[in-house]
């Protein structure tokens, strides 16, 4: 197998994972259906993840961290209202969510509702990913010129009204909390960015 072709393969693995763990979660996906979404042959998967399903797990967590962050970075730039984009945030995951019949929640939610508490490396990794998310959400607040500790403290509250939002609209099957913490969470951030100067 060349490098490019086992690169490829490892990233099919991860990209499955990411997918299978977002719409079941981690104690629901089986490593049989995970190599065969991801077109790899059963052996691939544990010559790249020799300590099996966690090893993936954890590599998966840090594979979605990376992904959400560059979407979410992405988001800042394309609106450079903050409150604008926080908000964007919000309207973009209930419209995942409709198309997904509500199936395509957070992966790392669902990893560590699933397991955080039985597995130290999975909890680990999904506390790695959450924490590229506040960082990312706290420089998009900062380049529009919030203090540091504000821009950490906005980004918190963001985050965890993003995440319980994602886990009630799934829960009802109705995105109608997410577009309502959307509007919310809009005039939070207006009211804390008075005053603020771009950077």
């Amino acid at each position: 197998m060349t490098d490019a072709k086992a690169m490829d393969t490892r990233q099919r693995l991860l990209a499955a994972g990411e997918r299978l763990f977002r719409t079941q979660g981690y104690a629901g996906t089986g490593l049989k259906e995970l190599t065969e979404v991801a077109g790899a042959p059963w052996g691939s998967l544990y010559h790249f993840f020799p300590g099996g399903k966690e090893q993936l797990g954890a590599e998966v967590m840090r594979y979605a961290g990376a992904l959400y962050a560059r979407g979410i970075a992405a988001t800042f730039m394309r609106f450079t209202d903050p409150a604008e984009a926080a908000e964007r945030m919000f309207l973009s995951e209930a419209s995942v969510l409709s198309a997904s019949d509500y199936r395509d929640g957070c992966p790392i939610a669902s990893v560590t509702l699933d397991i955080a508490s039985t597995s130290e490396d999975l909890r680990a990794a999904c506390a790695e990913a959450f924490a590229s998310w506040l960082q990312t959400i706290a420089a998009g607040l900062a380049a529009a010129g919030a203090p540091d500790e504000t821009a950490k403290a906005l980004a918190g509250f963001i985050l965890s009204a993003l995440e319980g939002a994602i886990v009630l609209a799934r829960a009802a099957k109705n995105p109608a909390v997410l577009l309502q913490s959307a509007r919310f969470v809009r005039a939070a951030v207006e009211r804390e960015a008075e005053g603020w100067t771009s950077r």
